[in-house]
């Protein structure tokens, strides 16, 4: 399973990067929305924080919808109840609130397949 994590936090990108790759998963991590739309095309799971500078992870997965994608979508979130925007149900597979282990993302993912 391809997964791109996408979250303003580089140290939490990179260790949700890590050890998703340490149970077996394929893993990129970016911090700019901008940049991760570029990647999406062959990625099976979003797994993005809500909250972001410049674009909600919600927004990016819109976006990557219309390019084409049609993986699906976790949300991460330290503060689920301040959403700002209504999140598609079509969108979203799950919503995992943080702070939350590695190994629980990765028991959620296996969940996709």
């Amino acid at each position: 399973m391809r997964v791109l994590i996408l979250d303003d936090q580089p140290g939490l990108a990179q260790v949700l990067a890590v050890g998703l790759r340490m149970e077996g998963f394929s893993v990129l991590a970016f911090t700019c929305p901008h940049e991760a739309l570029k990647a999406m095309r062959d990625i099976d799971v979003l797994v993005t924080d809500y909250h972001m500078p410049g674009m909600t992870g919600p927004e990016v997965a819109r976006r990557a919808y219309v390019q084409g994608w049609k993986g699906s979508l976790v949300i991460i979130s330290g503060h689920p109840e301040t959403f700002s925007e209504g999140i598609e149900n079509s969108l979203v597979w799950s919503i995992l609130e943080k702070p939350f282990s590695t190994r629980e993302l990765a028991k959620r993912l296996r969940n996709l397949a």
